[in-house]
């Protein structure tokens, strides 16, 4: 990072000047264009309002700008009007535009009280562990970064040419940097003035050290846990602790080091390496470096003028009220103790059309007990007959719903935030369906009760005047190898299975399933020209942390792209996941104690007539794939 030494301050703010005015006015000094980079933004922070800002998710393609403030530079502080007009400018267009306080010595509440007092009108990030200021690496206050709907950084300096050097500043600015580079990264254009020097006060950061105020829980570690940790370590929540306050944190530190370092926690089992999805957790190696140098450091509380703002979460339909509401027929009994539950309830749905299924928003009805729900299909009534052959509500079964769904709306597990398939996406609902819910249930120590309800919302027919871009319809395919036989004590038992697209197709989405013995995935796409790209590298499998996987953007593959799924098993005492003890033979399966290979695709298509094709011959290719006997 561009920082100095804090004995050197005096002497660079005195040869600054001197510097500075030696240099030609930007654009007159244009250095040659230099390839864009996609700065490391893998975090979210929280302004000074309190609001959560993910910013590692685009999933709307919107260009951000990022301005460097301080709390004391006068050249800062003058610009507070040129900003708060630029932010209104750009309201109504696709760009989040940020101010950023990233001075370690200024708390949250001397921050908010002189943004406030200043009336500025956009949000102010508060960065106080320099997150941001090490992915971007300004060099002064003020200073503007501008990233691209792809991310890329495509401006870095000056807002403008006010300011010449220090102490001299024009009656108004002609070159209005920040504004181009934002309307330039709007309309996908290249930016005239790639970087400019910035005029203005130095960011100084001070030395690591391993002191025990160095990190604090109000400063650093509260706005990582407020994030990444309270959508379920809080009370009422299905984690076995909240995680909501000093005390409750620094009780648990140590534990915490552990379930981080080795990613365990948050929860998000696909490695870094492949395109973005939607609502991943991963925490990045500087959140982690943080948390371990708290806890080994005396776990200081540090000053409560630093802490966050309490995150709110949100009750009540999050996506606005569905088109329909349906809930399970009758509460289910969730046992005090023994092992996880799968267990399957079937849903009718009143719908005398067909629909298209835009998103499903899931509200868990105990809270403590729900871990995920899977939404099938049935149009034959086959989840109905197994739900009568039980005297409970519903019906047991492992791994799958106990039958051929005839298609799937997704699932929820817990951290997740509903959205909407992108693009006036939608799956397909055939009227007279059934929804089939397969709840995975946590005993918690004392007998639940249950009784879930689920919200869809269906992509509204189109009209001219509505809708610039008609529904996609979004169909499913998989690729999967039934020729499984792993020996009692094999540690490393590999297959894999491939498929080749015979059309081209818009992959949206992807849902790796193994069971218990599954150890590692990865997905990869093999294109005509023999490039390769993962899709998705699980290189640490857990079957309690499945999910489906949203692409942030979802991109075409072209006809002849071939998909591989490699898949390796681990059939040995040292699998603390093994429901065999001790180990035992292992074939295809459902129950258990039996084990799966398979990789499900969410595709779209630019024609319909497309996706129809290759689900359908995606079927014929699975019919062919070689079957070993289900042992019993």
């Amino acid at each position: 990072m561009r920082s100095m030494n804090p004995w050197l301050s005096i002497v660079a703010l005195s040869a600054m000047a001197t510097a500075v005015m030696g240099r030609l006015t930007p654009g007159d000094d244009t250095p040659p264009p230099k390839e864009p980079v996609v700065p490391a933004i893998d975090f979210a922070l929280i302004d000074l309002g309190g609001t959560t800002h993910h910013l590692r998710q685009n999933d709307g393609r919107r260009v951000r700008a990022f301005v460097f403030l301080s709390t004391e530079c006068p050249i800062s502080n003058g610009y507070t009007a040129t900003l708060n007009e630029l932010h209104g400018a750009f309201a109504d267009d696709d760009v989040d535009f940020f101010g950023i306080v990233a001075d370690p010595t200024v708390t949250r509440m001397q921050a908010t009280k002189h943004f406030d007092d200043f009336k500025t009108t956009f949000p102010i990030l508060f960065d106080a562990s320099g997150l941001l200021l090490r992915a971007l690496e300004p060099a002064y206050v003020p200073e503007a970064v501008v990233l691209d709907r792809d991310g890329k950084l495509v401006y870095q300096g000056a807002i403008d040419n006010a300011w010449e050097a220090l102490g001299r500043r024009r009656p108004r600015a002609e070159r209005k940097f920040l504004r181009w580079a934002i309307a330039a990264a709007l309309d996908g254009g290249e930016v005239g003035v790639p970087e400019t020097p910035p005029v203005g006060c130095l960011i100084e950061t001070p030395q690591q050290g391993n002191g025990p105020t160095d990190v604090t829980y109000a400063r650093d570690i509260a706005p990582i846990i407020h994030t990444r940790c309270l959508t379920c370590h809080r009370e009422g929540q299905v984690a076995p602790f909240a995680l909501a306050n000093h005390d409750q944190v620094a009780k648990r530190a140590g534990q915490i080091v552990t379930v981080t370092q080795s990613r365990t926690m948050p929860p998000w089992i696909p490695s870094p390496g492949h395109e973005k999805f939607v609502g991943e957790r991963w925490l990045t190696d500087r959140e982690l470096w943080l948390i371990k140098s708290w806890a080994e450091s005396g776990r200081s509380r540090g000053d409560d003028a630093d802490l966050p703002p309490t995150p709110r979460f949100a009750e009540g339909w999050r996506l606005g009220k569905p088109d329909l509401i349906v809930r399970m027929a009758e509460p289910f009994t969730v046992p005090a103790d023994g092992p996880d539950l799968l267990h399957n309830f079937v849903i009718p749905l009143p719908l005398d059309e067909d629909k298209l299924v835009a998103a499903v928003e899931f509200h868990p009805g105990n809270k403590r007990v729900v871990h995920h729900g899977v939404l099938f299909l049935d149009d034959k009534g086959s989840a109905r007959a197994l739900d009568r052959a039980t005297p409970e509500p519903g019906y047991a079964n492992f791994g799958g719903p106990g039958f051929l769904p005839s298609g799937a709306l997704g699932g929820w597990s817990v951290g997740n935030t509903p959205r909407a398939l992108p693009n006036g996406m939608g799956r397909y609902l055939k009227h007279g369906s059934d929804l089939v819910v397969q709840m995975h249930y946590h005993p918690t120590g004392k007998e639940e009760t249950d009784q879930s309800e689920i919200g869809l919302y269906f992509v509204k027919k189109p009209t001219a005047e509505s809708v610039k871009e008609p529904a996609v319809l979004v169909g499913s395919i998989w690729v999967a190898n039934y020729d499984l036989d792993i020996a009692a004590g094999e540690k490393d038992y590999r297959r894999s299975s491939s498929y080749t697209l015979p059309r081209e197709v818009i992959m949206v989405g992807v849902v790796p399933h193994m069971h218990l013995l599954g150890r590692s995935m990865k997905v990869t796409a093999t294109l005509p020209d023999r490039t390769t790209k993962t899709l998705i590298d699980i290189r640490d499998w857990n079957y309690n942390w499945q999910d489906e996987y949203y692409y942030e953007r979802p991109f075409t593959l072209p006809a002849g792209t071939r998909l591989d799924v490699e898949a390796a098993f681990d059939n040995s005492a040292d699998n603390p996941s093994n429901p065999s003890v001790p180990p035992q033979r292992v074939t295809w399966g459902d129950g258990t104690t039996d084990e799966m290979l398979f990789c499900f695709f969410l595709l779209s298509a630019e024609k319909t007539d497309d996706l129809i094709h290759v689900i359908l011959d995606n079927l014929k290719h699975d019919t062919r794939q070689p079957r070993r006997a289900v042992q019993r």
